[in-house]
């Protein structure tokens, strides 16, 4: 399968956008979630390094911040996908109707 043209894609950018307005809105919320998730793995690795030798609760800090830094992860990880599909698929229904 062929790449498009550098044509053909600056003339795709001349075509409206059918966004619908919870695309657009999760368009420009995404991004944020991204960089968080991003910056929070980095910082469980940076408290994880520095208090490693303070205890809470009978567990480093280090420990704590993995305990609880995975499953936050793991949950913005399942709401960024969960909500790619929501509006991917109202783009897909959006299409059809206009069809």
């Amino acid at each position: 399968m062929a790449r498009p043209s550098i044509a053909e894609r600056l003339s795709a950018l001349d075509q409206p956008d059918h966004a619908t307005d919870a695309s657009a809105m999760w368009n420009s919320v995404r991004p944020i979630l991204v960089i968080g998730r991003m910056l929070m793995v980095g910082l469980i690795i940076l408290i994880g390094e520095i208090f490693d030798d303070v205890r809470m609760a009978g567990l480093t800090i280090g420990v704590w911040a993995l305990i609880l830094g995975i499953p936050l992860f793991l949950l913005i990880s399942a709401i960024i996908t969960y909500l790619d599909r929501l509006v991917s698929g109202e783009e897909e229904n959006l299409a059809r109707n206009q069809r």
